[in-house]
């Protein structure tokens, strides 16, 4: 009876604490969609730290202790502000301050561009429903350097103004990552400017930018920072077609993707 009643508690020991990091300090998410390709695929498993930005109030939007803000360029997992019961995975664009724009599908902060590089192409997997036949994508692919630092309000549009309001901005650092384009730019396509970002808020877009629900989305919205469950940190699971199993089937385990850091 006494061993089976250290077992019982033993047992009660190992789940509190599994709830416990679960709730504080990190937490699984699986990845539905591909409004994040390419630097998430559908079927990823993801780690999200939940203290990358402090410490929350277990199961609430209220922070015991914070020692950071979201940057632009960070990968972010959110409560949808429109629909608080669904979690959305985006990068932040904007911050605090900041006036987002898409002019010729190039990032403005601030009317400063957020430059990019062509890339080639790239291919992912698509499963437009849970179940759903698998297909395969091909769209443009783009590598994009946000700024992290605060962005000034260039003193004009000419070049030289433009270059020296990034180069102050990119001082804090630069996040280059990857994304997608899949519609064809037409000269003098704008989205925006959105609503300058208030205070508390940030605002984010999908790296798969014609295929995403984000802030540009239902008349443009943004997150408020209680929503912010955390930063997404590694890929650390991946099921999807292309993948390595002992089963016929049309999905396995994609090795390549296993423990890839998250840019």
């Amino acid at each position: 009876m006494t061993e089976l009643r250290e077992f019982a508690r033993s047992t009660f020991v190992a789940l509190a604490a599994a709830l416990a990091v679960r709730a504080i300090v990190a937490e699984p998410f699986r990845i539905p969609s591909s409004s994040m390709a390419p630097t998430l695929a559908v079927g990823d498993h993801i780690l999200v730290a939940k203290v990358a930005y402090g410490v929350r109030v277990p199961f609430a939007t209220r922070w015991a202790v914070r020692w950071g803000e979201p940057r632009r360029g960070d990968v972010v997992v959110f409560s949808h502000p429109l629909d608080p019961g669904r979690d959305y995975v985006k990068r932040v664009v904007g911050v605090p301050g900041d006036v987002v724009e898409l002019r010729d599908q190039v990032v403005y902060v601030n009317g400063v561009p957020q430059p990019r590089e062509p890339a080639g192409d790239a291919t992912w997997d698509e499963r437009t429903e849970p179940g759903g036949a698998w297909h395969t994508e091909a769209c443009p692919l783009w590598t994009e350097a946000l700024a992290r630092g605060p962005v000034p309000t260039p003193r004009s549009a000419m070049p030289a103004d433009l270059d020296r309001a990034y180069e102050a901005a990119s001082a804090a650092g630069v996040r280059r990552h990857a994304l997608v384009q899949c519609r064809r730019t037409r000269l003098g396509d704008r989205e925006g400017p959105f609503e300058r970002v208030r205070s508390g808020y940030v605002f984010v877009l999908g790296d798969n930018r014609d295929r995403s629900a984000d802030s540009r989305s239902d008349g443009g919205w943004q997150v408020p920072i209680g929503h912010v469950k955390g930063r997404a940190v590694l890929v650390w699971w991946s099921w999807g077609r292309s993948g390595w199993s002992p089963w016929s089937g049309d999905a396995g385990l994609r090795l390549e993707r296993l423990f890839k850091g998250i840019d």
